[in-house]
């Protein structure tokens, strides 16, 4: 198998882990490879009978997996319908002075959301202020009615701040520089951006290349602000402040301690999910890549 056919093996193995089929563009995006691939020869692997996966002419999957084709399309019309929601609430968190920049993450984020999945939702504060945005963006929510808690039954629309970090920690840590965590940051929807934030966060994780080589793309938010004024820069200063921060920290860990499990707390880096995934997707590749690709 040449090194082109074992990329495009393992991108759609990846992508199989999620029950979705992959476009001949998406695989190109996508590819998962330590090198730059040619495009051509890619394009022509695709296109030549392969043991391991097939098509329909418009989608690529791993063989005896074209029922995932419908599937896909069924919750791409899902989820535009959410995405059409998600943009609204989050023009209305833009408001909060201290909030940088909010992007749809997740399943959503590929448009491969059910009907009644939640939304999560990235955000980068300002300096030293996560946890004081945090709670002004939960109480939004929850006078909303969209709060997605973590004993919801119905979580249908509702929204999960799953990752909020500040611009102190663009940079993902080492710890965390792997394929999963290379693919949820590249696939973010960029929805509301001010001063650039977006940019300076995938310049600030570039080693996501190592992973995905043809990745990076520009992408534009649909509504940013280019500068932070005179009284944002005010309101900013006193959210920041540490007293402020220490009280709606410990206000919020006083809260949350009986239901901490995985999460990952810090001072500017909160990741919060119910279940694992990144340990389970990575568990899951690597032994589907043991069976296909290395077995052979």
């Amino acid at each position: 198998m040449g090194s082109s056919q074992e990329s495009i093996l393992k991108t759609l193995l990846y992508s199989d882990i999620f029950d979705y089929p992959l476009y001949k563009e998406e695989v190109w995006k996508f590819l998962i490879s330590s090198v730059k691939q040619d495009k051509k020869e890619v394009f022509h692997d695709l296109n030549t009978k392969n043991t391991f996966f097939e098509s329909n002419k418009s989608f690529f999957f791993i063989k005896g997996r074209k029922s995932i084709v419908n599937e896909r399309r069924q919750r791409e019309k899902y989820s535009l319908a959410k995405i059409v929601f998600a943009e609204k609430i989050i023009r209305r968190l833009s408001i909060i002075p201290t909030v940088y920049f909010i992007g749809i993450s997740g399943a959503l984020a590929m448009r491969n959301s059910g009907e009644d999945d939640d939304i999560d939702l990235f955000v980068i504060t300002a300096k030293n202020s996560v946890w004081t945005t945090r709670s002004l963006m939960i109480l939004f929510l929850i006078f909303s009615g969209i709060y997605r808690r973590k004993k919801d039954k119905s979580v249908s629309n509702k929204i999960c701040l799953n990752m909020l970090i500040d611009e102190n920690a663009l940079s993902f840590s080492k710890q965390r520089n792997d394929l999963y965590t290379a693919h949820e940051i590249s696939q973010i929807m960029p929805i509301f951006d001010r001063n650039k934030t977006y940019e300076k966060f995938i310049k600030s994780n570039i080693w996501i290349q190592k992973f995905l080589p043809n990745i990076f793309e520009k992408k534009s938010s649909i509504f940013s602000m280019s500068r932070i004024s005179f009284t944002q820069r005010s309101i900013n200063h006193f959210l920041g402040a540490p007293i402020i921060e220490f009280i709606t920290r410990n206000i919020q860990l006083w809260y949350m301690k009986k239901n901490i499990t995985k999460e990952t707390i810090t001072n500017n880096f909160l990741a919060f999910h119910p279940f694992d995934y990144r340990e389970s997707v990575l568990d899951s590749y690597k032994k589907k890549t043991a069976k296909y690709v290395y077995s052979k």
